[in-house]
């Protein structure tokens, strides 16, 4: 069974695993000791694969947490690998990506960025993604042989979010967004001037550290539209429905739209959002951590506050600390970490906590999701297993 193979779960940077039926109780199952800080781990059947701040990567095993490999390398791979039945994807700090056996961490091919690498990996119909100190290039997963490098004025920060516009919902492409069209671009066979007109390319969404987010052709790694935000982007982008959703650190989140860069709607925050947002579009809810210790959680119709206390609206979950990983979303539950150590799980539906597992350090990373287990690293060098009795997936 395929699982959590890349950041936050799937190529649209989603967050979510609503087939799943959501932890209401968690124990502990098994901790790992790991040589440096772990970064957000990836699971395929039974295994679960992680990079660490020290340069080196493991294949563990997802049951009990016993060491399958161990690979070392001379740069920092903390970023989130990519991993398919065939391959492991990993990337090193010094701008070097490793294609990697998954049974035995044998090399099978490595490439050369052309700058250190600065974003997670992203794989999508045979072409993976990185984002580095000078831009974003695609790489042909067989061969390791570069597709194109599109080049940017800041590093490429987060992770690259993919979608392909024939699998994208237009059903609220007739409301008016609030701002005119990106300049760079765009394309007039691309503008929706009529309600159930879409995009069928596949595109990449990417943030840039000097407050841009770009849409390219994925074939071509040509320009199709481009958006100032607000400060520097943190983490993502998410795609959801018809949407790009990024938050800054300046604390400013947008819901852009996919097909032309429109903006729909902006959230703003005192301080700064620190991860990427996980969106329920069928709930209509937004989460998103911040320095503030909050997850955020906003509506997807026009970002306004989404819970509601006993006199006024409240922005949102307050955790322990500021908010470093994405939050999560598992059935009707949202598990997010902070920097204290603290795990919550949270109701979907309420906001309330249901759970909390107080880890001995921050928890910085994304945790991975399989059917009945939890995997989620912290800054003491361990990478800790929550398991749960899973009910039948939901149909």
């Amino acid at each position: 069974m395929t699982e959590w193979t890349q950041s936050n779960g799937d190529q649209c940077n989603s967050g979510l695993r609503r087939d799943l039926e959501g932890p209401t109780r968690v124990t502990d199952a098994w901790t790992a000791d790991l040589t440096g800080a772990p970064g957000s781990p990836v699971c395929d059947r039974d295994t679960v694969y992680v990079g660490t701040a020290r340069g080196t990567w493991y294949a563990l095993e997802a049951a009990t947490g016993r060491q399958r490999w161990v690979v070392e390398t001379t740069a920092a791979t903390d970023a989130t690998p990519v991993v398919t039945r065939d391959r492991l994807y990993v990337g090193a700090g010094d701008g070097t990506i490793h294609a990697l056996e998954p049974a035995t961490g044998e090399v099978a091919w490595e490439a050369a960025l052309p700058g250190d690498l600065a974003s997670d990996l992203t794989l999508s119909n045979g072409r993976l993604y990185a984002g580095h100190a000078t831009g974003l290039s695609a790489f042909d997963t067989e061969t390791g042989a570069v597709v194109w490098t599109h080049e940017t004025e800041s590093a490429v920060a987060g992770t690259p979010a993919v979608a392909d516009g024939r699998d994208i919902d237009r059903s609220r492409a007739t409301r008016s967004p609030l701002s005119e069209p990106a300049e760079t671009g765009l394309l007039e066979a691309d503008r929706l001037s009529e309600p159930g007109q879409r995009w069928i390319d596949e595109r990449v969404f990417a943030g840039t550290a000097d407050g841009t987010v770009v849409a390219l052709a994925a074939e071509t790694g040509e320009v199709v539209w481009t958006a100032p935000t607000g400060g520097g982007v943190t983490t993502g982008p998410t795609v959801a429905a018809d949407r790009v959703y990024v938050a800054d650190d300046a604390g400013t989140m947008l819901a852009l739209d996919a097909a032309t860069g429109q903006t729909w709607f902006t959230y703003e925050i005192r301080g700064g959002f620190t991860t990427s947002p996980t969106v329920l579009a069928a709930a209509e809810m937004t989460f998103v951590g911040a320095t503030d210790g909050y997850c955020h959680v906003t509506d997807t119709t026009v970002g306004r506050r989404k819970l509601r206390g006993w006199l006024f609206s409240r922005k949102g979950i307050e955790l322990d600390g500021p908010v470093r990983s994405a939050p999560v979303v598992v059935g009707d539950v949202c598990c997010v970490g902070d920097a204290s150590g603290s795990l919550y799980g949270i109701g979907v539906d309420n906001a309330e906590p249901i759970w909390h597992v107080a880890l001995a350090d921050a928890v910085s990373g994304t945790p991975a999701v399989s059917s009945g287990r939890l995997f989620v690293g912290s800054d003491d060098d361990r990478l800790t297993c929550l398991e749960w009795e899973p009910a039948n997936p939901k149909r």
